[in-house]
Parts: C-alpha cells; sequence; structure tokens
C-alpha cells in the first residue's frame, strides 16, 4: 500500500512540476530551411518573442503578406530575426513570407481574441551561428499542446497503470 501512495505522489509532483513549464512559453523559434518554415502555422500567447534562424543554405527572408510589422532583413544562414507580440496582438493573425522565395509562406497567430488597435512591436536582425537556437525539425507535433504537458500525462498514465499492476499483484 505505500508503494501505491508513493506512485501517485511521484506522478502527481511530476504533473505539477511539468505544467507551469508548459505555460511560460515566452520564446519561440521557427526554422528557416531550404525551402519552408517550421513550424508552418504556429500560435503564440501575447508578449512571446519568436526567434527565426536561418538553417539552411540559400538567403531568406521573414515578410508580412498582409502589411503587418514582420519584416526582416535578408536573412544569410546562420542569421536571426526575432519580433516580440504585444497584448495589442491577441486575436491577431501574421501571414508572412520569404520575399526571395515567396512560394515559403507560414503564419503565427497570437491567441487571445482581443482586438488589434495598432501593431505595437519590436523586431531586431542578428547574425548568429549558435546551434542553442535552433529548434530540431524532427520534433513531433502535438497540436498545440506543450511537451511538458504531454510528459506529465504520460507519467500520470505510467502511474496508473503501476497501480493497477500492484493491486493486482496484491490480491
Amino acid at each position: 500500500m505505500r508503494r501505491l501512495l508513493y506512485l501517485v505522489i511521484l506522478s502527481t509532483a511530476a504533473m505539477l512540476i511539468s505544467v507551469p513549464a508548459a505555460s511560460a512559453q515566452d520564446e519561440m523559434t521557427v526554422s528557416i530551411q531550404d525551402f519552408f518554415f517550421d513550424p508552418g502555422q504556429l500560435t503564440v500567447a501575447p508578449g512571446t518573442t519568436v526567434t527565426w534562424v536561418n538553417e539552411g543554405e540559400a538567403p531568406h527572408t521573414v515578410t508580412s503578406t498582409d502589411g503587418k510589422q514582420l519584416d526582416s532583413a535578408t536573412l544569410q544562414p546562420g542569421d536571426t530575426y526575432s519580433f516580440t507580440f504585444k497584448d495589442d496582438d491577441a486575436g491577431e493573425t501574421y501571414a508572412y513570407q520569404c520575399t526571395i522565395h515567396p512560394q515559403m509562406t507560414a503564419s503565427v497567430t497570437v491567441s487571445g481574441g482581443g482586438e488589434m488597435t495598432t501593431p505595437s512591436a519590436s523586431a531586431s536582425t542578428s547574425p548568429s551561428a549558435s546551434a542553442s537556437a535552433s529548434v530540431s525539425p524532427n520534433l513531433p507535433d502535438t497540436g498545440g499542446v506543450s511537451l511538458p504537458l504531454l510528459a506529465a500525462v504520460a507519467l500520470v498514465g505510467l502511474g496508473i497503470l503501476a497501480l493497477i499492476a500492484l493491486r493486482r499483484r496484491a490480491t
């Protein structure tokens, strides 16, 4: 019975530790490859800074197709461009493309559903060869659910399965 209690406590603690990390996403990365953006559609909370990293071999841009403020200079391989979405951006979708390769399109939606009054964002371009700024394009699509939250749910599920196994073993 003590083992059962320990498993429940451990599973609950793992879930509680992981959930706050899931809601505190204030930085996201979009990988620019030859010739696509990954992810192609991104939903972020207001206040999130999105950084585009050119991980391809050709130059690219990040430029709004709908008149909004996304407008990087030409990003050479290894360069980055960052944009912070403000509270006023809630409910807005930013469609963008690479002006050098117009078939490369993507979008960022700012969650919230509020009305946008005036766009308010800051942007900067800086070269960077840092591998820490990149996201592996092989990460699974989680449908907007953060990986720490999925891990917490998986741990809880494993805890429940362990409880069932212990109960069967005890009888």
